[in-house]
């Protein structure tokens, strides 16, 4: 897999093995669609607490069916909208995904883990993908699943480990 290389997209090679932070779990929730299991997430911090706007947090997807890689983009479009992200930001955004996500096969891992504000990294079955440094991006990626705006509030509330 490369990477998108460009001036006006500030992406990097990934490093060569996954972060070496120990993570604890914050919460797991499983995404279901009708009688489709479609994926099982967990969040992780450092101290196994959600708090906004503390890093680093580590968000771990596995997949329960096969999905295309433009399907996982076209989707991640749509949560981006939902969400709030400005329309005119998107296509920016939307570019640093184009390229480096694969197409996702029954049982395997999608993770992406905020290192810092603005900088997240993406790593598949383990394996480092990209580093992505543009301003924002880190934040509207996580904000899918953890923004109060979240079209899954639910599976929000499960990932953060708010009991009810």
């Amino acid at each position: 897999m490369s990477s998108v290389q460009s001036s006006s997209v500030p992406t990097t090679p990934a490093s060569t093995a996954l972060a070496t932070t120990d993570f604890k779990l914050v919460g797991q929730a499983d995404l279901d669609l009708l009688w489709f299991s479609v994926y099982s997430a967990k969040l992780m911090s450092v101290d196994g607490e959600y708090k906004n706007q503390q890093y680093p947090l580590k968000l771990e997807i596995q997949y329960h069916r096969d999905i295309d890689a433009e399907d996982l983009i076209e989707a991640t479009v749509e949560q981006w909208q939902h969400i709030g992200i400005e329309q005119s930001r998107i296509p920016q955004l939307q570019a640093h995904l184009e390229g480096i996500w694969p197409d996702v096969k029954q049982g395997d891992t999608l993770s992406f883990m905020m290192h810092e504000q603005n900088k997240g990294q993406f790593f598949y079955n383990e394996q480092p993908l990209a580093m992505i440094l543009e301003p924002g991006f880190a934040d509207a990626f996580l904000g899918i699943w953890l923004s109060e705006n979240t079209s899954r509030p639910k599976l929000r509330q499960q990932l953060i480990g708010v009991k009810k």
